[in-house]
């Protein structure tokens, strides 16, 4: 998925904040576990993209701060996780759209 840097901050964002939200809802430690894994991984992007010029943000988007297959695994790992926790309604509606767009995303 071809995306600019700016829009990638924005996706990576939105990501890290419906990620805490599950954080913090699962009652589960490995979920939990998981979670933190990719919150760190992301925030550590997120990072990475705010050192970057305004003036280059319409460039394409390339993971900065670990390898894509790291990235996919994590992310992968959740949604499997995640696949018989309950969630809160509004936590999975957010979340699962998320989660499939990411592992196009960091591909």
């Amino acid at each position: 998925m071809t995306s600019s840097i700016a829009q990638a901050s924005v996706f990576v964002t939105e990501l890290i904040d419906v990620l805490e939200d599950l954080y913090w809802e699962s009652p589960a430690i490995s979920v939990k576990n998981q979670c933190f894994n990719a919150v760190r991984f992301l925030q550590t992007e997120l990072t990475e993209l705010t050192k970057v010029s305004v003036q280059d943000h319409h460039y394409e988007y390339e993971i900065i701060s670990c390898s894509a297959n790291d990235m996919e695994h994590c992310l992968k790992n959740l949604s499997t996780l995640i696949e018989k926790e309950t969630l809160r309604t509004r936590t999975r509606a957010h979340l699962m759209p998320l989660l499939k767009k990411a592992q196009k995303f960091f591909s």
